[in-house]
């Protein structure tokens, strides 16, 4: 079965759920295309902002200067300097297996849907992706389109799921790898996998739990499609909740269960 991903350019978790990913499909898979970081609709500078607004300046400027150093550890140790062994982006991750790379592209585009094509793409593997997959690119994808949410399905569609998790004090947590289609998070689901919070946890701590869980989701979704072999789990749209940028009030909910951002 010949795959594509497409993944979100975020440095701090992905490149490792790439990694797991890549070390088992790498050679089934025809190229990534990575996305933008933004939220929705939002530019980056857009979504930099709202994330300020919302964190303040402490965690900002900590997250921030991670960003910064994860960028530079990229360009000088994996790109200058060509060493892989350490991979801080998924760009990176993609040359140490051999894969192609696609970047800043429409996926919805006439141009990329006939590169996939040409690729024969028959599955798509999204990884925290950033854009919406319209019709057209999921009728030409035979094995389908699947998008790994970090959350459990059909509670908490829509963006930071983890930072909600924590703001309504649910006691568990988790990750759904669904079959993607016309409307937000709302495919049926293929594996669902979950994790227990504790009063300790933080917002870092249990993103990091969530990208450890969705690799092995992830293999899993990919291993059950390749067979033919599995059943899905309803998504049902009755049962679900949405949710968008959080605000303030919504930090200080987080805050007063007694999670912290780090």
């Amino acid at each position: 079965m010949k795959k594509y991903v497409f993944i979100q350019n975020e440095p701090f978790y992905l490149p490792k759920v790439l990694d797991k990913y890549l070390r088992e499909f790498a050679d089934s898979t025809a190229g990534i295309n990575i996305q933008s970081v933004a939220q929705g609709k939002r530019s980056v500078v857009g979504t930099a902002l709202d994330l300020y607004k919302l964190y303040g300046l402490g965690y900002f400027q900590w997250k921030l200067r991670k960003y910064i150093c994860k960028k530079i550890a990229a360009k000088v140790v994996n790109d200058w300097m060509g060493q892989l062994s350490n991979c801080h982006s998924v760009k990176a991750v993609a040359r140490k297996y051999g894969v192609p790379v696609t970047e800043a592209v429409n996926v919805n585009s006439e141009g990329f849907r006939s590169h996939l094509r040409e690729e024969h793409v028959e599955f798509i593997m999204s990884i925290s992706g950033t854009q919406f997959y319209g019709k057209q690119l999921r009728d030409q994808t035979p094995k389908g389109i699947v998008n790994c949410h970090g959350a459990l399905l059909p509670k908490y569609r829509g963006l930071m799921p983890s930072f909600w998790t924590l703001a309504n004090g649910e006691s568990e947590g988790g990750v759904s790898v669904h079959f993607v289609n016309e409307k937000l998070d709302d495919g049926p689901i293929v594996v669902q996998k979950r994790y227990r919070i504790w009063p300790h946890d933080t917002l870092e701590g249990v993103m990091a739990r969530s990208k450890d869980l969705a690799a092995e989701a992830i293999i899993e979704c990919v291993r059950l499609v390749e067979s033919g072999d599995y059943d899905t789990m309803p998504n049902d749209e009755a049962e679900a909740t949405d949710f968008t940028m959080p605000s303030r009030e919504d930090l200080k909910r987080l805050q007063a269960s007694g999670h912290r951002l780090r």
